[in-house]
This record gives C-alpha cells, sequence and structure tokens, in this order.
C-alpha cells in the first residue's frame, strides 16, 4: 500500500521455535494442512527467517495448495528478510508480530511474478531497517502500480506500533534528507489509482513521527469504496486532517475513526450530504486528547449523516461555554440509546462542578448572564 512508502520518508523527518531459516520441506511440521490444500503455518523464530525461502517451498509444492496463511513471532532482537510488498503463492493471511524487518525494499521494482492474494495484513511491535541507498533509488526512480499499491486485495491492513530505523553507511546526503517533499509530489502526479475496493479496516497506531500531511498519500491516489473503520490512536497528531473534516468525500462509508491518544486541540466535521441516499452515522473516538473548544457547527453533527463523538478525558472546562456540549450529548443519549457510555463526560473543572457529568448540569443561570 502507499503508506508503506510514505513510513520509510516521515521518519527522516501449537508453535514450533525455529533457530535459523527453515529448508528443505521441513516447512511441512509448522504448518496445518488441510482437505482442501490450506496450509496454517506458525513460527516463533529465535534468530532469523527468510519469507524468499517459505516462499520457494510454496512454489515448489506439488499437492493442490489452497489459501496460504503465514504467522510469526520474534523473540527478542530476532529478525526476518521480508521484501515489500509480500508476494507469495495464495497468502492470504500474513501476521508478523515483535520482529526485527531486514531487506523490506529488496524486491520494490522486481517483475511482479504473483498476483495480488493477500487479504489480512498485521505488523506489530516490529521495526523496520532501511538502508539509505535504497530510499534514495526509490526517490528518484519511477513508481509503478504494483510496487506503489502493493496488494490491492487487502481487506484488513494494521500498522501497529512500527518503526523504521535508517541504516546509514555514509554521511547522509543532503538530496535524502530533503526528498520527502519531493516524492510526495511525485506520488500525487503518477496516472493510476490504488483502487483499496475490499478494504474494510485500516489501521496505523503508535507511529509518533506523522508528518502533519501523512493523510495526503492515502487519499491523492487511493480509492476506498468499503473502508469501514479507520484506527489512528498514540500518534502524537497535532492537526486534524482535511480528509477527516470532509470525510464522505474519501471514505463514503466509514463508520469508526478512532483518533484516541493524541494532542488534537481542534476538530471539525463537515456532515453535509452530498448524496441523500447515504446515512452511515460516524462515530469518532477523541478521548485523551487536548480538546478545549468545541467546533461552531456541533448542533448540526447529529443532522443528515449523524456524528457521534467520545470526547471523554480532555481538558473541557464545563462552564457556559459547555452548554452547547450538554445540549449535544443529552441529544445522543436520546436519539442512540447504544451510545449512551461515550455521553458520559465528566467536568474536572471549574472546581464546583469536579466530579459531575455534563450532561446533568443546568444551564438556565447561563441565559441570564
Amino acid at each position: 500500500m502507499r503508506n508503506f512508502f510514505s513510513i520509510l520518508f516521515v521518519t527522516l523527518s501449537v508453535m514450533y521455535t525455529i533457530k535459523g531459516s527453515v529448508s528443505g520441506n521441513s516447512y511441512h511440521k509448522y504448518c496445518r494442512s488441510n482437505l482442501l490444500g490450506d496450509q496454517n503455518c506458525f513460527f516463533t523464530v529465535a534468530y532469523w527467517f527468510n519469507f524468499v525461502d517459505f516462499r520457494q517451498w510454496l512454489d515448489k509444492l506439488s499437492e493442490t495448495v489452497g489459501d496460504v496463511s503465514l504467522n510469526i513471532h520474534c523473540y527478542y532482537g530476532a529478525y526476518i528478510y521480508l521484501p515489500f510488498p509480500f508476494r507469495a503463492r495464495h497468502l492470504k493471511k500474513l501476521h508478523i508480530k515483535n520482529c526485527l524487518i531486514r531487506m523490506y525494499l529488496s524486491e520494490w521494482k522486481a517483475p511482479k511474478k504473483y498476483p495480488d492474494t493477500l487479504e489480512d495484513l498485521l505488523i506489530a511491535n516490529s521495526e523496520i531497517s532501511i538502508d539509505l541507498p535504497s530510499m534514495e533509488e526509490v526517490i528518484t526512480t519511477p513508481l509503478t502500480k504494483q510496487t506503489d499499491c502493493g496488494q490491492e486485495t487487502l481487506q484488513r491492513m494494521a500498522m501497529r506500533n512500527v518503526t523504521v530505523k535508517p541504516i546509514i553507511k555514509e554521511p547522509t546526503s543532503e538530496k535524502i534528507l530533503n526528498s520527502f517533499e519531493t516524492f510526495t509530489e511525485k506520488m500525487k502526479s503518477v496516472k493510476y489509482m490504488c483502487d483499496y475496493k475490499h478494504l474494510y479496516f485500516l489501521e496505523r497506531s503508535g507511529d509518533g513521527a506523522l508528518n502533519k500531511n501523512f493523510m495526503d498519500i492515502y487519499t491523492e491516489k487511493g480509492h476506498y469504496p468499503r473502508l469501514k473503520t479507520i484506527k489512528m490512536s498514540s500518534n502524537n497528531l497535532v492537526n486534524f486532517p482535511e480528509q477527516f473534516t470532509n470525510w464522505q468525500e474519501y471514505f463514503p462509508t466509514l463508520h469508526q475513526l478512532d483518533l484516541s491518544n493524541n494532542s488534537i486541540a481542534n476538530f471539525t466535521f463537515n456532515n453535509q450530504m452530498k448524496s441523500s441516499t447515504n446515512y452511515v452515522t460516524l462515530v469518532v473516538n477523541l478521548k485523551q486528547n487536548y480538546i478545549r473548544t468545541l467546533p461552531s457547527n456541533i448542533e448540526l453533527y447529529l443532522s443528515q449523516s449523524p456524528i457521534i463523538l467520545d470526547i471523554r478525558e480532555n481538558p473541557i472546562e464545563c462552564d457556559c461555554g459547555a452548554e452547547r456540549l450538554g445540549k449535544y450529548l443529552r441529544e445522543v443519549r436520546r436519539r442512540f440509546p447504544l451510545y449512551k457510555p461515550l455521553t458520559e463526560y465528566v467536568c474536572e473543572s471549574p472546581a464546583q462542578v469536579k466530579g459531575v457529568k455534563l450532561i446533568y448540569i443546568n444551564y438556565e443561570k447561563c441565559s441570564q448572564l
């Protein structure tokens, strides 16, 4: 996917244990198969694992091969050779946890040998090592759809607590350090579209190095007609992306947006529907941010396509300025009882209402001021 390339440059601005890679037919003992030929493989890696060797083993299987699932968990310090975009014979699921990932860009411009098949991708608590010469080559070489878009068959994609470690073998060239803006513009200018027509879940959380315009790479040449859930929590986000303000334009089926545990102070949504046929309720998790003031149009958030906000654990003053929020939360409770727990904002200040839920505060005196 496009975000796999963006993450590189943002940084600059049943289970068996194996000690090494597996050879021959010994992969069988790590994989469970059924009558349909499905291969469900589990590896706990003590030292290293080579995805390319595993792929070659799949190619040599003479029997019918069904859906392939590859699950890798690394012990501390263990690494895997994992070339993007992770194509292999009938590979449907790839879960990587706690690994040091190497050779990430080793196949980025190789001819496409395998069709897109991957549906479920998770990389969690891992570190991707990238050598700067490879990054420079990506910058200066024209992109192709097969490498830029990755696998368009994805249904679930999660990058969780993933960091990138540049490998610097010689003095860093100024060209690389100043390359992100140029690279972003190049990605915007391509003639193709990345059509993620199957993707319904997208997560990129635990990444404190995101550029303020990081969402541009997702949306400039990306199409998401079925995306229902976006999770981007714990990214230290300060700016509220324009793509979320106008979410219907970019993500027309979006139902859940998780922006919790960031550093967002201001936000706004435009819920004026362009089409009268799509009334998707949007539930937005904004817990544990730095929100003090409310959008001026919050009264409209329950009209047309409803927007349900969870703004608990934010430093909002429960003074007269919070009266509009109180009305909004009470209306949510009345019309959408399923989301009542989200409306129970507990006041911290002023002192006279500390510990009181905002929905129970009487603001009649405010109208007399």
